[in-house]
């Protein structure tokens, strides 16, 4: 990976996990957002309805909810100070998950 390439991935991850991520931080950091707003929360889950049965078929979920919300919650436990314990804490992570369209919907 060259370098420029290395310091943006590494830019958006760190972004990804923010307050708010805006276009002007970048496309790169824009789109990892939202994905995985769409994977953790469900946020824009219409927005895949032409594709997600598709998806969901060649690579299912599985338990990835209970296993991504306990790695969470390790990490805030370890570090109290880290995005995890914010998202955990302060904007309700685990029950954004509990309400996300994935524990309902049929992808049939």
């Amino acid at each position: 990976m060259v370098p420029d390439a290395a310091e943006t991935v590494e830019r958006v991850i760190v972004l990804h996990m923010q307050r708010s991520v805006a276009y002007e931080d970048g496309v790169e950091a824009v789109l990892l957002d939202r994905a995985t707003s769409l994977d953790v929360r469900g946020a824009g889950f219409e927005l895949v309805d032409a594709i997600r049965a598709e998806v969901v078929r060649d690579f299912p979920r599985g338990d990835f909810d209970r296993h991504f919300l306990a790695a969470i919650q390790r990490e805030a436990e370890r570090r109290t100070d880290c995005q995890s314990a914010r998202l955990l804490n302060e904007t309700g992570l685990a029950d954004w998950m509990a309400r996300s369209p994935w524990k309902t919907a049929s992808t049939a």
